[in-house]
C-alpha cells in the first residue's frame, strides 16, 4: 500500500469515536492503535498475544514513524490495549474499512452468510453468553470480505442485519448477483435486491414452502434444461461425505403463470430459472 493511501487510512480511523473522556491526556491515540492492529493482522498475527508482540517489536519501525509523523511510538500495556479494543465501536470500525477498501471491490458476484465467531462464547464465574455471530459479505471474484455486520442476539437476526446492509448505498450499482442460503430467502430481501436492479441466487427449503412447491412445479414443466454446468471439484462435508454440485438452467416461457407468487415481485417477470443441487 502506497504511503499516501496508508496515511489516508490513518485519517479515516480518526473518525472512530474514542470512549475515553479526557482526550487531552491520551497517550495512546485510538487511531494509531487500530492502525497497528490492522497491519499486525495483515502480517498474519491473529491472536491477541501475537498482535501485541508485533506492535512491541515494530514500535521503532521507520515507516510507522513516518506515517504517524512521530519520532517515538509508544505502545500501551496489555491491559490498556485490551480495554481499547473491547470498547471500540465495531460498526464504526467496519464502516471505515468498508468505505476505504471499496474501490478495490469488483462488486459483481457477492456471497452473503452468517457465521459464528470461534472462541466467542463466554462461560465464566459471573457470566454466561452465547457465541457471537457476524454477517459476512464476500466479493467472490477477489476473495475479500468487504463488509460485515455483527449480529446483536443470535444467528436468526442475520435477516434484519442484511436488510440494514442492503439499505446502504454501497449496493446501489446495478448488475450485481447476490447468493445466500435459505434462511435469507425472504420476500422483503428478494424484492429489495430486485428493486436495486440486481439479481440473486437463493436457496429454497421448507422455510418458504409455497415458493419451493412452485419451483418444483417449474422444473416438472420442462423435459430438458437449456444449460447445464457440472462442478468438476467435489468437497467433503463436516460428516466426511463427498459432495459434487450440478447446476441446470431452465428457460421458462410461462413464468408469470408457473412462477407467480404474490409476495415476490421479481418472480412475475423472470423467464429463466436456475436449479442447483448436490449429488
Amino acid at each position: 500500500m502506497k504511503l499516501t493511501r496508508t496515511k489516508a487510512l490513518l485519517e479515516s480511523l480518526k473518525s472512530i469515536p474514542d470512549y475515553r473522556v479526557d482526550t487531552g491526556k491520551i497517550e495512546y491515540p485510538l487511531h494509531e492503535v487500530l492502525f497497528m492492529t490492522l497491519f499486525a493482522l495483515i502480517k498474519g498475527n491473529t491472536t491477541f498475544k501475537d498482535i501485541f508482540s508485533w506492535m512491541i517489536y515494530n514500535k521503532d519501525n521507520a515507516i510507522l514513524k513516518e506515517i504517524f509523523d512521530k519520532e517515538e511510538i509508544t505502545i500501551p500495556s496489555k491491559s490498556t490495549y485490551h480495554r481499547l479494543l473491547i470498547n471500540t465501536d465495531n460498526n464504526a470500525l467496519e464502516k471505515v474499512f468498508r468505505e476505504f477498501f471499496f474501490p478495490f471491490i469488483a462488486q459483481e458476484n457477492i456471497a452473503i452468510d452468517g457465521k459464528w465467531l470461534r472462541g466467542s462464547d463466554v462461560n465464566g464465574q459471573y457470566t454466561q453468553e452465547r457465541h457471537k455471530a457476524i454477517l459476512n459479505i464476500l466479493d467472490k471474484d477477489i476473495k475479500i470480505v468487504f463488509a460485515h455486520k455483527f449480529l446483536d442476539k443470535n444467528k436468526s437476526s442475520e435477516i434484519t442485519a442484511l436488510k440494514e446492509v442492503l439499505n446502504d448505498n454501497i449496493f446501489s450499482n446495478e448488475g450485481q448477483i447476490f447468493s445466500f442460503d435459505a434462511l435469507l430467502t425472504q420476500s422483503e430481501i428478494l424484492n429489495t435486491i430486485d428493486e436495486q436492479g440486481n439479481r440473486y441466487i437463493a436457496k429454497l427449503k421448507d422455510n418458504q414452502k409455497h415458493l419451493k412447491e412452485k419451483a418444483i412445479k417449474t422444473i416438472e414443466e420442462f423435459n430438458q434444461p437449456t444449460d447445464r454446468v457440472d462442478d468438476e471439484d467435489s468437497y467433503l462435508t463436516e460428516n466426511n461425505k463427498r459432495v459434487s454440485r450440478k447446476v441446470e438452467v431452465f428457460q421458462n416461457k410461462s413464468a408469470d403463470l408457473v412462477m407467480y407468487h404474490e409476495n415476490f415481485q421479481n418472480i412475475r417477470e423472470r423467464k429463466k430459472f436456475c436449479v442447483s443441487y448436490h449429488l
